[in-house]
């Protein structure tokens, strides 16, 4: 009582997150990208020292990253759905 859930996300690499982001799409499941700049090339960021350096593994990562739904409210055959469209896309 008093408590409420938080909807959240589970976050992937792909090779090519355009692609996958308009599989899924066509297949009515969501998607999102969430992390599109590493930390040291945003804008907040940009006084510190660091901020001139390069992190290719953080620039990598944001190039990759897409995030699929995750809630408690996914059922195992809406599950089944989002991990099949992304094993049918990966395996490509």
């Amino acid at each position: 009582s008093g408590n409420s859930h938080i909807y959240a996300q589970y976050t992937i690499r792909s090779k090519d997150r355009n692609r996958l982001a308009e599989a899924l799409k066509r297949k009515g499941i969501p998607s999102a990208v969430y992390y599109r700049k590493p930390l040291h090339k945003q804008e907040v960021f940009r006084h510190f020292p660091t901020a001139k350096k390069s992190f290719p593994v953080a620039e990598k990562a944001s190039q990759q990253v897409i995030s699929l739904p995750f809630h408690p409210y996914l059922s195992q055959v809406e599950q089944n759905q989002v991990i099949s469209a992304v094993l049918e896309h990966e395996a490509v």
